[in-house]
């Protein structure tokens, strides 16, 4: 089973995600942020397999939370991330 953290400030994008992601076989839910600090602290908590990551947090945002990850901030060898967005000019 893959564990996946969805991070999303848009409180019905994350529930669309958790949607999709509880659909596919061999996939769960581990559990859902809705800011940067509340990712670092979950994947510290939780260690899902893969994070789903927006873009746009309201407080860290979410390639500086990707940097972290990468830096230390996750435990030993750390989530596969997916940076998401909904800003048509970035996808």
């Amino acid at each position: 089973m893959i564990r996946v953290l969805v991070v999303d400030d848009d409180f019905m994008v994350a529930r669309l995600h958790s949607t999709l992601v509880e659909r596919e076989p061999g996939f769960a839910v581990a559990g859902v942020a809705h800011s940067g600090a509340e990712a670092l602290t979950a994947v510290r908590e939780l260690a899902p397999d893969l994070v789903l990551l927006d873009i746009y947090l309201p407080d860290i945002p979410g390639l500086e939370v990707l940097r972290e990850l990468r830096g230390g901030g996750a435990p030993e060898g750390g989530p596969d991330v997916l940076v998401v967005t909904a800003a048509a000019q970035l996808a």
